[in-house]
């Protein structure tokens, strides 16, 4: 029998004793372990952009709701600049991109869904 103890544990494994990454598991993606902040950025920038241009659409309809969507949608990609800006570790920045990344996108959608709600009322 071997005592477990004592064995080597961790990075001091040989190579062949470490477990094998899930390829499928969403903290194993190549977006969350390394990249840029760009690769976060960028598509919410694109996502803020069509929110604000159907916020703008929607002033024929209301007022006060799509200047909050247009204001979230400002601050939303602010915060996530700020985000980028804020750590050098890649997995902390981008699971923090990724987090504001998707309370944008639900923002949005929820103030969208507000906005159809209190018109069609």
């Amino acid at each position: 029998m071997v005592d477990k103890r004592n064995e080597p544990h961790g990075p001091e494994q040989m190579p062949d004793r470490h477990p094998r990454p899930d390829p499928t598991d969403l903290t194993n993606q190549a977006s969350f372990r390394h990249g840029s902040a760009s690769r976060w950025l960028v598509p919410a920038g694109v996502l803020a952009a069509v929110a604000i241009v159907l916020y703008v659409l929607a002033f024929q309809l209301q007022t006060a709701l799509p200047a909050v969507g247009i204001i979230f949608a400002v601050v939303g990609w602010a915060m996530m600049v700020v985000a980028a800006r804020s750590s050098a570790d890649a997995p902390v920045r981008n699971r923090r991109l990724a987090v504001a990344m998707g309370i944008l996108a639900v923002g949005s959608l929820a103030i969208f869904v507000l906005i159809y709600i209190t018109e069609t009322l």
